[in-house]
């Protein structure tokens, strides 16, 4: 049975395009029409839910999160799409920027992760 599991996933996955489509700013913030537009707001659900997903596995796994939510924040839609067009303005991006990459940044700024008394800048020596 599993082995029929693992056959009936290749398959799927070869049968796939071989790169993954990106949102482009431009698009997201343009979209040709209604149906568009709804893909897109999916699309950065899913972003949002990978991004979980990725801060979980390293939790479990003992490494560094990629950004620091507090454990009882749920973010609708809204907050989220919020989140990424602000880290698109704050980093004057362009219509080819990756809306996935700007989500990430506009987590990490949003929920930053405090860094290790070990890592933190020391003040600088009085003149």
């Amino acid at each position: 049975m599993n082995r029929w599991i693992l056959s009936a996933c290749l398959l799927a996955l070869t049968a796939a395009p071989a790169a993954a489509v990106d949102i482009r700013l431009d698009t997201y913030r343009n979209p040709k029409n209604e149906t568009i537009r709804i893909f897109n707001h999916m699309y950065l659900d899913g972003v949002r839910g990978g991004l979980m997903a990725s801060n979980a596995w390293l939790t479990r796994h003992g490494r560094p999160l990629l950004f620091c939510m507090p454990g009882d924040l749920a973010l609708t839609s809204e907050q989220v799409e919020e989140i990424m067009l602000k880290s698109a303005d704050k980093r004057s991006a362009k219509g080819e920027m990756v809306v996935a990459l700007l989500l990430l940044w506009g987590m990490q700024d949003t929920y930053p992760c405090e860094k290790p008394a070990s890592q933190q800048t020391a003040p600088a020596p009085p003149d």
